[in-house]
């Protein structure tokens, strides 16, 4: 059985409990693990037993963080560094402090919007579950049309008031302030829909508690894909959101004005703040595997197995 799969079915796990796994998964150092070292953590993972007497050794353990850190647990192939868990904070945390420096110009918003958007889209891809041979080509050129699209979406209201609308404080304020936060959760949540589509139109692999394949459900790729994009949409939405506040907040410390460069650390700062803390809230919000009732699937999965709870990797 796939031993990260192994690990999330066998540990019924609380928000506090996969909220710490997802700390340690998350830790920087794991970007840069070698296909060796992951290798062997995966090898010693396979030959030991899984009783918990084995459970608190310090090797499996610490081979244990680094497989879930570094391998999809539905594919089984290893990750590459830029879209691990790992890699996701230190790069989309400055391309939110970039997207929130409220710039009028359509050229300077461009930028971090359309990096978010690939990378989200790049990242949900490799994270979500396995994609069929035939259909790999077809999922890389809709993932490029997706973060071209929700970047487009995405700067469409700023596009709209330089060029039809008047210049006005109030309008200004709404579009450069108001609109993106609602309008990045929403694209955020659309990138996954779309660029996972597969998943829910093809069907993903459902398991009894022992790893043991039943068949592929459309239902299950639904529930999965739901999940992730609401994990998304939080995690932008809500970033966004208490980072704009806070600027809001330190725009009126008269210290502030008085030393601009003070200013936009503090806003980075804050930025930065609320994204490390936001990820492993949004990564852990929802299981990584998730269960679902047998009743819930199609006719055809109902009648090859008499589990009640069948087991779908969620991805991230």
């Amino acid at each position: 059985m796939e031993p990260n799969l192994h690990f999330w079915i066998r540990e019924n796990q609380t928000f506090v409990q996969r909220f710490l796994h997802c700390l340690d998964i998350l830790a920087p150092t794991n970007v840069l693990l070698s296909h060796e070292k992951i290798k062997t953590a995966r090898e010693l993972l396979r030959s030991e037993q899984t009783s918990k007497d084995h459970i608190e050794d310090q090797k499996i353990q610490k081979a244990q963080k680094e497989s879930l850190a570094t391998v999809n647990p539905d594919t089984g192939h290893v990750i590459p560094m830029l879209f691990r868990p790992a890699a996701f904070f230190p790069i989309t945390g400055p391309l939110v402090f970039l997207f929130l420096q409220k710039s009028k110009g359509i050229k300077a918003a461009l930028f971090p919007q359309f990096f978010i958007h690939a990378y989200n889209t790049e990242f949900s891809i490799i994270n979500g579950n396995a994609i069929h041979a035939k259909y790999s080509l077809e999922q890389q050129l809709l993932g490029m049309t997706t973060a071209i699209s929700t970047t487009i979406f995405g700067i469409s209201p700023l596009f709209m008031m330089n060029r039809y609308t008047s210049k006005g404080p109030v309008v200004q304020n709404v579009v450069t302030k108001i609109l993106p936060i609602p309008f990045l959760a929403f694209l955020s949540i659309f990138n996954v829909v779309v660029s996972r589509s597969h998943e829910y139109q093809n069907g993903i692999r459902v398991m009894d508690e022992n790893g043991n394949v039943v068949g592929l459900s459309r239902e299950a790729g639904t529930k999965a894909v739901g999940e992730t994009a609401l994990s998304r949409g939080l995690l932008f939405g809500t970033s966004v959101l208490l980072s704009s506040v806070f600027s809001y907040v330190l725009e009126r410390i008269k210290l502030a004005h008085q030393n601009p460069k003070f200013l936009v650390a503090m806003k980075l700062n804050m930025t930065l703040l609320v994204m490390g803390l936001m990820v492993p809230v949004s990564f852990c919000v929802f299981p990584q595997t998730g269960q679902i009732p047998r009743t819930s699937l199609e006719p055809e999965i109902q009648s090859l197995t008499e589990e009640t709870t069948l087991y779908y990797n969620r991805g991230l």
